[in-house]
């Protein structure tokens, strides 16, 4: 038997409508106007929403840590902070005329300095990407026991004895690189709301279907039992699937709005920058131990 993966289910659905993205070519700048004007009045096309539009269907997304973080709109809405970001939504009669109204929607972007440096950017320079983490540092964890100064550093005093105790002591600064998830199917997505049900079915390329019912039904109002989230075969996902994305939630809302279906599948250069990427972690490693391997901790 044939796999079916999200991409697979066309024609099945009447009145299916389809999505595309207008996405910042900058990592950071302050929009200044959006004019999709050329984009709604092209022949296809069932509607334009930008970021304030989007705004007022869909809540900032919500966060799974209980560690602070600024508000994430799913559609930029003043400030884009990352090459990628969604800044306008397109609503199509195909993929390809979405995409072409898409392309027309004239976007004027101030850019502002570009955070691409992590250490450099924890001591907020060049920029704060969001004012309330003036370090762009938003969470210090601390291992138990310890301390932290007022630079950052731990300063506790087990740890100060343990180092001078040891008798050998490595310290080590450590890359692990940038990645980007590469699944052999890209994100795709397809909600589907009744109104005459009250009731919502969503399909997903999705390694999380239960938390994506779950969050669906938050962000539309719904309740849990009116949605049911679908996953059909997943073409690859390395982790990078768990996560509920802006792309997820936009095409719930906007079918709830509009009372049709609407599919997006994002091509392979938006998954290299709209996908989450993995690693790119900078780590300080300080190893005090005995010369027979034990730590001296």
């Amino acid at each position: 038997q044939t796999a079916k993966a999200t991409e697979d289910i066309r024609a099945k659905i009447a009145g299916m409508q389809h999505l595309a993205f207008k996405r910042s070519d900058v990592a950071h700048g302050r929009i200044r106007s959006i004019d999709t004007s050329a984009a709604a009045a092209m022949e296809g096309v069932e509607a334009v929403f930008t970021g304030a539009q989007i705004a007022e269907l869909l809540a900032p997304m919500p966060i799974a840590t209980p560690f602070p973080s600024p508000p994430h709109r799913a559609v930029a809405t003043d400030v884009v902070r990352y090459a990628g970001e969604p800044v306008a939504v397109v609503v199509a009669s195909n993929r390809y005329t979405a995409r072409d109204a898409a392309d027309a929607i004239v976007v004027d972007i101030d850019p502002l300095p570009a955070v691409v440096d992590p250490e450099l950017a924890m001591t907020g320079q060049p920029v704060a990407i969001h004012p309330d983490f003036p370090n762009n540092l938003a969470v210090a964890l601390v291992p138990s026991g310890t301390g932290v100064s007022a630079d950052g550093k731990v300063d506790d005093s087990a740890i100060d004895r343990a180092f001078a105790a040891a008798e050998v002591v490595i310290s080590q600064r450590m890359v692990n690189q940038r990645l980007v998830p590469n699944a052999m199917e890209t994100r795709g997505v397809l909600a589907h709301y009744e109104p005459g049900k009250g009731s919502m079915t969503i399909w997903s390329s999705t390694q999380n279907p239960h938390i994506l019912r779950s969050m669906i039904a938050a962000m539309t109002g719904l309740g849990q039992d009116q949605v049911r989230a679908i996953a059909p075969e997943v073409g690859g996902g390395f982790g990078a699937k768990i996560n509920i994305y802006a792309e997820e939630y936009v095409a719930a809302v906007v079918s709830k709005r509009l009372g049709i279906p609407i599919k997006w599948v994002e091509d392979r250069s938006e998954a290299f920058v709209a996908t989450t990427h993995g690693r790119d972690i900078i780590g300080y490693v300080d190893l005090a131990a005995r010369r027979d391997g034990v730590s001296a901790g």
